[in-house]
């Protein structure tokens, strides 16, 4: 298979180009790296080792400063969709950052280089935002760029994770690219559950929530629901494993 070139924006910390890595081995060179946060930065130089460094905020950089690509990875930053903030959408606005823009930025710099494919993923929240009109606006930009798109929500509980996890995944393809014979994954059948990755009693009870910690829990998402940031999270009652 002749080697394809990757770029990895809104980077974080490389999830999504390991799973990319994964699938196509030697076949697949990353070539340019974007992500603001310099605490992500510096997992990611740990995780990978790369021969150039991680550029920063994607919104400074000239598309003409990012080298030829194949494929365009991009977890554009999902705040202003999620259903735990405001969802804001294209009018979420955070330290001065248009959160809910930048997806235009991964428009931009794909307009310029015309890769194979483009790959985005966000929260389930996107696709029913505004009505749907904010997902639609998407969909057209990549249409408009000379792009099929194919897009379908999945959950990680469903592919061997312990998580329920639903997140919206679009796969743009050139449209001189036969991509009829696209499909998203079936579900696996090696669902995983808790009981799956408990470990044998007796558990130290540093891995149990106190009373004290579940009421700190409390306030902590009142204190972050106030700020429309989004924190959350779910108590069950005694189940069995």
């Amino acid at each position: 298979m002749k080697q394809l070139s990757s770029i990895d924006l809104f980077a974080g910390i490389g999830g999504i180009r390991l799973g990319f890595e994964q699938a196509f081995g030697r076949s697949l060179k990353t070539v340019f790296v974007s992500e603001w946060d310099e605490a992500a930065q510096q997992t990611y130089r740990a995780n990978f080792d790369d021969n150039f460094d991680v550029a920063g905020d994607v919104t400074k950089i000239s598309e003409s400063d990012v080298p030829e690509f194949d494929i365009c990875l991009a977890g554009f930053p999902c705040q202003a969709f999620s259903l735990a903030g405001q969802r804001k959408g294209f009018e979420d606005n955070f330290k001065g950052k248009a959160r809910g823009t930048l997806f235009l930025d991964v428009a931009r710099i794909c307009d310029k280089h015309k890769p194979k494919v483009i790959f985005c993923e966000n929260v389930k929240g996107l696709t029913i935002h505004d009505k749907g009109r904010t997902f639609d606006i998407i969909k057209g930009t990549l249409q408009e760029l000379g792009y099929v798109v194919h897009e379908q929500i999945l959950n990680s509980k469903d592919f061997g994770v312990p998580q329920n996890r639903e997140r919206i995944y679009i796969v743009a393809f050139r449209d001189d690219i036969d991509s009829t014979a696209f499909k998203f994954p079936k579900p696996t059948d090696d669902t995983k559950r808790i009981r799956d990755i408990v470990e044998d009693a007796p558990i130290s009870t540093r891995y149990y929530l106190s009373d004290v910690y579940v009421e700190t829990l409390r306030r902590h998402r009142a204190r972050h629901e106030a700020k429309g940031h989004g924190f959350g999270y779910e108590i069950l009652g005694e189940v069995s494993i």
